[in-house]
């Protein structure tokens, strides 16, 4: 009576195992069918779509793999409890097209694996293209700027009103002396400050100097925008390379590896004859 009890209850397990194994394979295979789909046509060449496409597929990669590990495993509890699961038609056996799946997804993950580290290198190319072609047409803008009027006018300006602050601390000794030790006070301003006691020229020289130095100071940060950007898409384009890649490496070689050594051990090499 045990005996039978436990028989059934392994047939039921692996009957179990075999529906939610091919539900997860079907499940998955479905999802990334439908969600790699292009919206055109003509959308299959282009870099952006295939990058998407391989991330998704990858991130759903490991689903068809557990599918595929508990189907196998319910054909292993019913020959482990005795039940024969030969068949004569080696195009009716659920193994053999589980496997034969999990061989072509394997040879798809190892075909993503060069085409999406060439499409992220391109992608990355382009990228720092345009960044290329933004920074020249803000310096082009920034140079048309400094020879406006208007901006001479603003230089004019700043400088009048620097001039105020300073021409009124110069007047006030006690400001003076708290601008002179405070540690927020840049140290050519605190130069200035005692220059312009024996010199009231200093001070005019300093302000010329620092309206010279503007432009520059926008140039610099112009091209301090241009290496922060390229860093990111650096960074970005490696952590994609290194991420999606590797995962997609590592797919490619649990379904190669499940799906080939299955049929062999089923004997499809051989032409479909089986060991005896």
């Amino acid at each position: 009576m045990k005996a039978t009890n436990s028989r059934q209850f392994s047939s039921v397990a692996a009957r179990t195992l075999k529906v939610v194994g091919i539900i997860l394979i079907l499940s998955a295979l479905l999802d990334c069918i439908v969600l790699s789909l292009p919206g055109e046509t003509s959308d299959i060449l282009n870099r952006g779509w295939q990058l998407a496409a391989a991330t998704q597929i990858v991130d759903r990669g490991i689903i068809p793999l557990m599918g595929i590990a508990l189907l196998m495993t319910g054909f292993w509890v019913d020959s482990s409890t005795g039940v024969s699961i030969e068949r004569h038609n080696i195009w009716l056996d659920l193994r053999f097209w589980a496997l034969l799946v999990s061989s072509l997804l394997g040879l798809i993950y190892l075909c993503l694996v060069p085409l999406h580290l060439n499409n992220t290198r391109l992608e990355l190319k382009d990228a720092l293209v345009q960044v290329d072609r933004e920074v020249g047409q803000a310096e082009g803008q920034l140079e048309a700027q400094i020879k406006s009027d208007q901006f001479k006018a603003q230089i004019e300006q700043l400088k009048s009103q620097r001039r105020s602050q300073i021409a009124a601390l110069l007047q006030d000794e006690g400001k003076m002396a708290q601008a002179l030790k405070s540690p927020e006070v840049p140290k050519e301003l605190k130069a200035v400050l005692q220059e312009s006691k024996n010199d009231p020229k200093a001070l005019d020289k300093f302000l010329e100097q620092q309206a010279q130095e503007l432009p520059n100071q926008a140039r610099k940060e112009i091209q301090t925008r241009k290496q922060q950007k390229e860093k990111e898409l650096r960074t970005r384009s490696r952590n994609s390379s290194l991420q999606t890649g590797i995962s997609s490496l590592l797919l490619a070689i649990g379904y190669i590896t499940v799906g080939w050594t299955g049929l062999r051990s089923m004997g499809i090499p051989r032409f479909g004859r089986r060991k005896s």
